[in-house]
This record gives C-alpha cells, sequence and structure tokens, in this order.
C-alpha cells in the first residue's frame, strides 16, 4: 500500500515538475522572442518622436450639453484627439483637420459650427474620410439617426471634400493640391518590412505634419465656394 502511494507521489511531482519546467521554457521563450524582436527596433535616442502641434477646432454641440454628456455646449477638438481614433498616419490626419478648419472658417466665419450639422462628400476614402466624421460628427450607413448619411464617398477620382451646412445648404468645396496618402502608405509598408528606415520616415512624417499646419490654405487646396 505504501509503494503504492509512493508510485502515485512521485507521478503527482513529476507532473507537477514537469508543468513547471515547461511554463518556464514558455516564459523564457516569451522573453527571449521579446528581446530579439525590440533589439530589430531602431534607438529613438536620436530620433524624436513626430512633434504633434497644439491646434484645435471648437464647435457647438447643444445636444450633447442638454442631456448632460458634456458640462459646456461648445466642445473643442484637437489634433492629437484625432490621432488617438485614427492612428499613426499623421500626414493624412493633419490635412484633413486643415480642410475641417478651413471650410468652417469660409462656412460660419466667427460664428462656431454645429457638430452634427454638417453634411460631408469625400473622394478620400483613407484616414482622411475617418478624421472629418470624427469632427463633423457625420456617418456614412451607421451612428447617431440625426448624422447618419451625412458622410457620403464619392468617387476617388473627383479629387474633393464638400462641406455643406444642412441648415442653410451653403457649401464649400476643396481640391486639396497634396496626396499625403501616395506619399506616405508604401514608406509605412517598407517600415514594417526594414525597421532601419523608420529615423527617415520619422523625420518626413513630423516635417509634412509641420508644414501641412504652418502652410497657408491656398498651398494645400483649391477652394471653390457655392
Amino acid at each position: 500500500m505504501s509503494d503504492t502511494k509512493n508510485k502515485r507521489c512521485d507521478r503527482r511531482d513529476f507532473i507537477k515538475n514537469t508543468a513547471l519546467a515547461g511554463i518556464g521554457a514558455l516564459v523564457m521563450t516569451g522573453i527571449a522572442s521579446r528581446a530579439v524582436s525590440e533589439s530589430k527596433l531602431p534607438s529613438t535616442n536620436n530620433n524624436p518622436p513626430v512633434q504633434i502641434p497644439d491646434v484645435r477646432i471648437k464647435m457647438r454641440h447643444v445636444d450633447a450639453f442638454l442631456v448632460g454628456v458634456s458640462s459646456s455646449e461648445v466642445i473643442e477638438i484637437s489634433l492629437s484627439d484625432v490621432l488617438k481614433f485614427h492612428g499613426y498616419c499623421a500626414a493624412g490626419v493633419t490635412l484633413a483637420f486643415r480642410e475641417a478648419q478651413e471650410a468652417f472658417r469660409l462656412l460660419y466665419g466667427d460664428r462656431l459650427p454645429e457638430r452634427q450639422g454638417i453634411k460631408v462628400h469625400t473622394s478620400y476614402h483613407c484616414c482622411q474620410a475617418g478624421v472629418l466624421a470624427y469632427i463633423t460628427g457625420a456617418r456614412t450607413d451607421f451612428g447617431a439617426l440625426v448624422s447618419r448619411g451625412d458622410l457620403i464617398l464619392i468617387p476617388e477620382e473627383m479629387k474633393k471634400v464638400v462641406f455643406t451646412d444642412k441648415k442653410t445648404g451653403k457649401s464649400v468645396t476643396l481640391l486639396p493640391q497634396v496626396d499625403p496618402h501616395n506619399i506616405f502608405v508604401p514608406l509605412f509598408r517598407k517600415v514594417r518590412q526594414d525597421n532601419s528606415v523608420a529615423p527617415q520616415v520619422r523625420k518626413l512624417l513630423n516635417d509634412t505634419v509641420q508644414d501641412y499646419i504652418a502652410s497657408p490654405p491656398e498651398k494645400l487646396f483649391k477652394i471653390q465656394k457655392g
């Protein structure tokens, strides 16, 4: 009887030790794999991150204030906010942010635009459409009923973005003169394949973001009213 108990104990100890050894091996493998992966990433010591300018768009969002979601009927949307929503394509995000800024200036002057009160037609189906959806509240076939159908994707070859105030019907059309999508999509793919080119891409992305924010509107867009 004693021998049987000893055998069972020995078997349990063997299973326990084997399991622990296996877990230890997996942990060490994970650590090693992570170390190898991190070792392939370029150092950031001499390559500072992209500097995101602190620029903001103010809008009125009365419904959010009335139901208590916001403490004010005026909201601010920053470029950093939009990047958190979209991701890393900072050049396309910045260009679309400038599109909204210029369109609102032309449509509303000193007045604040109404969030969910703007219809957007855009030929740019990439990050730029997402940016304009975030800022204006416009949506395609989903989202809040009040703004569903307000974001309309038009043929890409038209190469334009149209902002229309839903109450007045007034509109402004912007024809971008730059195309960050064509520039950076191939570069982002290259970075994924070869991390060593990341510093050069990072610098170009930073320079592009600063340029899009600082440039006069006529350098970035042709503008048509009505």
